[in-house]
């Protein structure tokens, strides 16, 4: 089924939005556990604290990411090959078996 042109660019637009807005949850999580565990007070955090910390969790975000998607090519381009010709030799081979079992059970009845 082909990919309309709209539904390429709301794919866009998602991954955008994730990309964006990922770690800044990230950040809020991890002021609220510094704030529960009782080692920061909210008043001590200034708008240029909260943009580094936001600016070094989309960065790992991003390298993680593109670490991830490398990964993920790799694995389809140099693994993913290997593993199905692995399943087709093991598919013939059951279904060799299989055939050889059924042709004897067949002789086997009176």
């Amino acid at each position: 089924m082909p990919v309309s042109p709209s539904q390429k660019r709301i794919a866009l637009l998602v991954i955008g939005l994730v990309v964006l807005f990922a770690p800044a949850l990230f950040v809020v999580a991890t002021l609220e556990f510094l704030i529960l565990s009782g080692d920061l007070a909210l008043s001590e955090i200034t708008l240029v604290e909260f943009l580094e910390l936001y600016l070094i969790d989309l960065v790992l975000f991003v390298v993680l990411g593109y670490g991830v998607y490398r990964l993920t090519f790799w694995l389809i381009e140099n693994q993913l090959p290997d593993a199905l010709d692995g399943v087709d030799e093991t598919e013939t081979v059951d279904a060799t078996d299989d055939a050889e079992t059924a042709g004897t059970a067949s002789e086997d009845r009176p």
